[in-house]
């Protein structure tokens, strides 16, 4: 090796402590060296030999020295994709993102892209099931993200923002939205957040989203994620921003407000009388689930009185010998079913049915023969765990929790003067919410009238002529604005 004139190389081989996984392969053309580095774990050792290799072999015949070699290469490789770089910030960042570099003699470099395919190939997602709407989903690799957003919206204004996140990883982050359906702020404001990162590593979407929800101190979501390209697509067409992240199958979706959780990506695939009767069912799902242990619990301890007289000698037989009162019985059912859950999602899935089986058949079972609970304790778990399977969202079934776990202590403190007094917390905490800038309750609170039309009720696709001005201000829609 010339003594200065691959110091890079020295340098590259102290840093990376010798890795065996990096190979450095001298080659001479024509009396010039050159050397070849990659990383075997990251490169397709078939591209390297087929492309590369073979093509500065058939550029040694033709090379003079009176010529420029790193020209040559330049133009002649059977690349693809061919790069200069100049920097040995740049050499680290790609080498370790999959491409083989060349460098010459004379210090000149050149990034060539060898990437071995190490992503999964597109299936359908497997968090958010649909009957009609498109089966693919998104995977690891995000140019493949990418691609499959740009297949659904084939525009010149779907921009894109990229920045490298994380001291060690410099994972590629990207911002998609539409020019001139999406408000600017908005994007400026977002690519604020994500610039302003300063962390060792990005593994996940979930570490962005962490990072830039920072100002949310609810419980409850305000950033959406989702696996579904046609979910995405369909956000960025209204106004919505789209973050994907390199390694996740899950891109994000800003703003998210509380409506948005409770539409469905077939909702465009169906009838709007249909879709309407589903989404009241969510809506209603939604508070059987945060309120039925309350006001069991409420009714049972304080306020007997409003059920009928059959009713309630029939529940306190059931009653009868079970030692705790009904709050720790509610406690100790609700608690059992989360673990279950937790168990349920963790194990393999060969054996979750097997679980199930046992949680919620036998250990239910035996509970109230041993006279640990009620029988009408199942029923209301039940109820109240069969709720909560309409929502998708991790993080909004969480805040359901801490929230149904709130009213059940209320409920066990003052009965259902608690329940009303809690749940104008909570109507007034959902209020105090903001999602980027956007109150959480919208379009029901403040209103706006074209929000209202796709939200618990839908309207049929013509009547849906603007989009929504709280995310956009280009807000009548293109094919109805033709017709004006």
């Amino acid at each position: 090796m010339s003594s200065n004139k691959f110091n890079v190389i020295k340098l590259l081989q102290q840093e990376t402590n010798n890795d065996k996984d990096i190979v450095y392969r001298k080659k001479i053309i024509n009396n010039e060296q050159i050397y070849i580095v990659y990383d075997d774990s990251l490169t397709g050792n078939d591209k390297i030999s087929d492309f590369i290799i073979r093509s500065l072999d058939s550029i040694s015949y033709r090379y003079e020295k009176k010529d420029d070699l790193y020209n040559i290469v330049l133009n002649d490789i059977n690349n693809f994709k061919v790069i200069e770089i100049t920097t040995y910030k740049d050499i680290c960042y790609y080498l370790h993102n999959g491409f083989t570099l060349i460098i010459f003699e004379n210090s000149k470099y050149v990034a060539l892209e060898t990437k071995k395919n190490l992503s999964r190939s597109i299936s359908e997602p497997n968090t958010e099931t649909t009957l009609r709407g498109a089966m693919d989903s998104f995977v690891e690799e995000i140019q493949t993200n990418t691609g499959l957003i740009k297949r659904r919206i084939k525009d010149n204004n779907l921009w894109s923002i990229s920045n490298n996140i994380g001291k060690y990883t410099k994972t590629k982050v990207t911002i998609m939205y539409i020019n001139g359906i999406c408000k600017k702020e908005l994007v400026d404001k977002i690519n604020e957040l994500i610039n302003k990162i300063d962390i060792d590593g990005i593994v996940a979407s979930g570490n962005i989203k962490n990072l830039i929800e920072k100002e949310n101190k609810s419980v409850f979501p305000t950033i959406l994620t989702t696996q579904r390209p046609d979910k995405a697509a369909n956000s960025l067409l209204e106004g919505k921003i789209v973050i994907i992240v390199d390694g996740s199958p899950y891109v994000l979706i800003i703003p998210a407000v509380l409506n948005d959780f409770f539409l469905n990506s077939e909702d465009m695939s169906m009838k709007s009388i249909n879709i309407s009767y589903t989404r009241i069912i969510r809506y209603i799902a939604f508070f059987i689930s945060i309120l039925t242990p309350a006001l069991y619990i409420a009714i049972t301890t304080f306020n007997q009185e409003l059920l009928p007289t059959d009713l309630l000698i029939n529940f306190a037989s059931q009653r009868e010998n079970v030692p705790f009162p009904a709050f720790f019985e509610a406690l100790i059912m609700i608690l059992s079913f989360e673990i279950l859950r937790e168990s349920n999602l963790r194990i393999p899935s060969f054996s979750s049915s097997a679980l199930s089986i046992v949680g919620a058949l036998i250990l239910g079972e035996a509970a109230v023969n041993a006279g640990i609970v009620s029988p009408i304790m199942i029923i209301v778990v039940s109820i109240t765990a069969i709720s909560a399977l309409p929502f998708t969202e991790p993080e909004l079934i969480n805040g359901l929790r801490w929230w149904r776990l709130a009213f059940m202590f209320a409920a066990a403190i003052l009965g259902l003067v608690g329940v009303n007094l809690m749940l104008i917390c909570f109507i007034l905490k959902l209020s105090s919410i903001e999602s980027f800038n956007i109150p959480y309750l919208t379009p029901f609170a403040p209103t706006f009238k074209e929000g209202l039309k796709n939200s618990f009720i839908k309207f049929p696709e013509k009547k849906l002529t603007k989009r929504k001005k709280y995310l956009s201000n280009n807000i009548i829609k293109e094919e109805q604005w033709k017709k004006h």
